[in-house]
């Protein structure tokens, strides 16, 4: 049997090398293969493992009304104005929060996707706005207490959910996330 391929050009290219054995080359891109697929089961079974105590896709958020960071107050009513709302949990000690919390200023808070953080953990007041400011997050930020905290089951930070317009989770995640999954967590 012929173990000859033939390339574009003409020339034949053998998988295999005059003894028998594999190609380095191709030894090398299978190795990377499984390297990348070992890689990205991992980080599945890590992020699973990071959610199991977030609520489940499916459960119903009461209406909340909490103080803003400028000290009046704001409301998730349902049904919402928005298509969706984007919950982001946050700790202003937390140093992913840190690096993940600009990204949410990529995301359009318009008619189809409202863009909420609240603060969790904290000290004072002003802790939460110096880290805002340091930031440069801009959109609107509700302080929350240990009841919002154990409601929404979070355990960790960042944590955040994507609420569909009647206040049902539709998906849940906690750690680093970046602004591109962020929005398509929020358009699907």
């Amino acid at each position: 049997m012929n173990n000859h391929k033939i390339r574009k050009d003409g020339a034949s290219q053998k998988p295999f090398n005059n003894d028998g054995r594999t190609d380095p080359k191709v030894k090398t891109w299978h190795n990377r293969l499984i390297e990348l697929l070992v890689v990205a089961l991992v980080f599945i079974g890590l992020s699973q493992w990071l959610n199991r105590h977030l609520l489940q896709d499916g459960t119903n958020i009461p209406n909340l009304t909490l103080p803003t960071l400028s000290g009046t107050s704001s409301s998730l009513q349902w049904p919402a104005a928005h298509d969706k709302t984007l919950v982001y949990f946050f700790a202003p000690w937390c140093s992913v929060c840190r690096i993940s919390m600009p990204g949410l200023n990529t995301l359009p808070d318009n008619q189809s996707v409202r863009v909420i953080a609240i603060a969790l953990d904290y000290e004072t007041r002003e802790e939460v706005s110096r880290f805002v400011n340091e930031v440069g997050f801009k959109q609107e930020v509700l302080m929350g207490n240990s009841d919002i905290r154990n409601q929404f089951n979070i355990t960790g930070y960042p944590s955040y959910y994507v609420l569909d317009r009647e206040g049902k989770v539709i998906h849940q995640d906690r750690g680093m996330s970046t602004p591109p999954g962020l929005w398509l967590r929020t358009q699907i």
